[in-house]
C-alpha cells in the first residue's frame, strides 16, 4: 500500500492543531484509547466533529478496557420514582420466596437427620450446605435489589473514545404515537336512531307525515342491526348493497405514547495511508464488538449480557456545540458496513500478500450507524436544555410551587 500511495509523499500535511477533548484526552490520566478518522480531525479546517463514548455493561466478562466511571443514566421511573418502587417491591417479594423455599428444604433435611440420629446434622451435610447456599443467594439478591433501588443503569463508561467527522445529514425526528379508536357500535347506533326519530317527530307536518319520516329514518338502523347478524364483512357488504350506505366509523384521535428518537449517521472512509487504514479497521472493530451482546459463560449461554450503550455528542473546536440538540444515551440498533459502495476496488502492491490495513484494503468503506435513544424526551427535557443554553424557558407548576405563584405566572 505504501508503494501505491507514494504519490502522496510530496504532499505536506501540517500536524493538526487539536483542541478540546482531542488534546486533553490524549494526555488523560486514564490513558483513553482514542480512535479517529480522518487522521487530521480537529485541525483548523476540521473543527466540527462527532464524539462517541462507549458505556459497557458492568456484568461484561471482557475487562480489557479501562473503566473511567459510572455512566449517568437512571431508570425512567415516572413522577416520584413510582416505577422503581413498584418494581423493587415485586423483586423483594420474589427474593423472599426463594429464601423461604431454601430454608424449608434445609429444615426438612435437618429434621429427618435428627429423627434417625437424635442429633443435629454435622457441618457439611446437605442441609447445612443448602443453608450456606441460601445465605449466598440471599447476599447476591440483596446486591441486585440494591442496584434496582438505586435506579442506576448497570453500565460504566470505558476508555474508548471514537472521533469522526460530521456526517452529511443530521435529522432529528420527533414522533408521537396516536390511536384511532372507533366509537361506532350498537350503543351509538341506538342513540343515533333514537335521535333520528326525535328529529322526525319535532319536524313540521302532520302526525302521519312525522311517523312516516320517523320510520324512514329508522329503517337503515334496523337494517344495520339485521345484517350485522351475518357477522364480519359479509354483513357490511349486504347492508351497503341493500341501502347504498356505509356506517360512519366515528373515529377519534387519542394520544397513546411517545416514541424513542432514532438517528442514522452515514460515514465514508477513504483511507489515505496505511496508518489511517488501520485506524478505520479499529473503529469498525470497536463498534462491531460493542454493538453485539455476549453469552454469560456461567449460565452456559442461557443468559445474555446486553450490548454496550453509547453517548453521542457534537463538538466544535474542543467544546460541545450548543447549536445542535443533545442526544440522550443511545443503543446502536443497526450497524451497516459496505466494503464496495461504488463497486469493489482495493489498494494493491504487486508481489505482496493481503495484510490488514495494507494490500487488499478497500479504497472506500461506507459505515452507517443507527442509534436509538433510551430515554423518552418530554417537555421537561427540552425545557432543561433550553435553560442550560440560555434560551427562553418555561416554569412548570412544580417549579413554581404554590397556587398563588402559579396564578401569578399566568398573569
Amino acid at each position: 500500500m505504501a508503494g501505491l500511495l507514494s504519490f502522496l509523499s510530496d504532499i505536506s500535511v501540517r500536524p493538526p492543531e487539536i483542541a478540546g477533548p482531542l488534546a486533553q484526552l490524549m494526555e488523560s490520566k486514564y490513558k483513553l484509547k482514542n480512535l479517529k478518522y480522518p487522521s487530521d480531525l480537529g485541525a483548523n479546517d476540521k473543527g466540527h466533529y462527532l464524539v462517541i463514548n462507549i458505556n459497557v455493561q458492568k456484568s461484561t466478562q471482557f475487562k480489557n478496557d479501562i473503566n473511567v466511571g459510572a455512566a449517568a443514566r437512571r431508570f425512567d421511573t415516572g413522577p416520584g420514582g413510582a416505577g422503581v418502587t413498584s418494581l423493587l417491591s415485586t423483586v423483594s417479594n420474589a427474593a423472599d420466596t426463594v429464601k423461604e423455599a431454601a430454608a424449608s428444604v434445609k429444615a426438612t433435611i435437618e429434621k429427618e437427620i435428627k429423627k434417625y440420629t437424635g442429633e443435629a446434622p454435622p457441618s457439611g451435610t446437605p442441609g447445612t450446605n443448602i443453608g450456606a447456599a441460601s445465605s449466598a443467594i440471599d447476599k447476591n439478591l440483596t446486591g441486585i435489589i440494591k442496584n434496582i433501588g438505586d435506579g442506576v443503569r448497570a453500565t460504566s463508561q470505558i476508555s474508548t473514545v471514537i472521533y469522526l467527522y460530521m456526517p452529511d445529514t443530521l435529522n432529528f425526528d420527533q414522533n408521537q404515537q396516536y390511536s384511532n379508536p372507533s366509537l361506532a357500535g350498537l350503543a351509538s347506533g341506538i342513540a343515533s336512531g333514537g335521535q333520528s326519530i326525535a328529529d322526525a317527530m319535532t319536524s313540521g307536518g302532520s302526525t302521519d307525515e312525522k311517523m312516516s319520516k320517523g320510520v324512514s329514518n329508522l329503517t337503515p338502523f334496523a337494517a344495520k342491526i339485521f345484517f350485522d347478524a351475518f357477522g364480519g364483512k359479509m354483513g357490511d357488504v349486504l347492508f351497503t348493497a341493500g341501502t347504498g350506505l356505509v356506517q360512519n366509523p366515528l373515529m377519534e384521535v387519542l394520544y397513546t405514547q411517545p416514541a424513542f428518537r432514532e438517528f442514522r449517521f452515514d460515514f465514508m472512509f477513504y483511507p489515505r495511508t496505511e496508518a489511517e487504514s488501520m485506524e478505520v479497521q479499529k473503529i469498525i472493530s470497536e463498534l462491531r464488538f460493542h454493538q453485539a451482546p455476549e453469552g454469560l459463560s456461567s449460565s452456559n449461554g442461557f443468559f445474555l449480557v446486553p450490548p454496550s450503550e453509547f453517548n453521542v455528542s457534537f463538538y466544535y473546536n474542543g467544546r460541545e456545540n450548543p447549536n445542535i440538540p443533545k442526544l440522550g444515551i443511545c443503543v446502536l440498533k443497526g450497524l451497516q458496513i459496505n466494503y464496495a459502495p461504488s463497486g469493489f476496488s482495493a489498494y494493491e502492491v504487486p508481489g505482496q500478500s493481503a495484510t490488514l490495513g495494507g494490500t487488499g484494503m478497500p479504497v472506500a468503506i461506507q459505515l452507517s450507524l443507527n442509534f436509538m435513544e433510551t430515554e423518552i424526551k418530554t417537555k421537561s427535557s427540552f425545557n432543561a436544555e433550553d435553560k442550560m443554553n440560555g434560551l427562553p424557558h418555561r416554569s412548570s407548576s412544580i417549579e413554581l410551587g404554590t397556587p398563588t405563584e402559579v396564578q401569578a405566572s399566568r398573569n
